[in-house]
């Protein structure tokens, strides 16, 4: 069985190098763009290279592999920052979508369940972001936060948790 703190090892550094390094995700970033399909592509990616069975869409689930399920999303804020050009984000529905996705998996008890997503433009001290942060957490068993900056500079949190 993978834990939790295994899985995040694998899954994290790999997920920062490849932002950092990545030009049209920079330019996803500055126009306040998702990049989900992305990610969930590339997650199958670096899980492929450590498990079997690594499957997409499965159960509704977007990421499932041995024991199991994986949710992610990519929440695009409204909040300023000098290289992201300034529009209008509904942040309250993409936390909602979250914590829809998380009641979700509270729904299976027969996997280990978690949720991946991707928070930008956004830096951990922002105090509008951890409003919503703290939202999101209380609903979880652990999580673990870490911030990365996209190649021109625009910053972001990643956050994996567990129910």
């Amino acid at each position: 069985m993978v834990e939790f703190d295994e899985l995040h090892a694998i899954l994290i550094p790999s997920i920062i190098e490849m932002i950092e390094q990545h030009q049209g995700l920079a330019d996803f970033a500055s126009i306040r763009a998702k990049f989900e399909g992305w990610l969930k592509v590339e997650i199958c990616n670096i899980l492929s290279h450590h498990f079997e069975n690594v499957l997409p869409e499965q159960n509704r689930i977007d990421i499932s592999f041995n024991d199991w399920f994986i949710e992610l999303k990519t929440i695009n804020t409204n909040y300023r920052h000098v290289n992201v050009r300034n529009i209008t984000r509904p942040i309250t529905q993409n936390v909602e979508g979250i914590i829809d996705d998380i009641d979700k998996l509270k729904r299976i008890t027969d996997k280990n369940r978690g949720i991946l997503f991707i928070v930008f433009p956004v830096n951990e001290d922002n105090q509008q972001w951890l409003y919503h942060s703290r939202k999101i957490t209380q609903k979880l068993g652990d999580y673990k936060i870490t911030d990365f900056y996209f190649k021109n500079g625009v910053p972001g949190l990643i956050y994996f948790g567990i129910l």
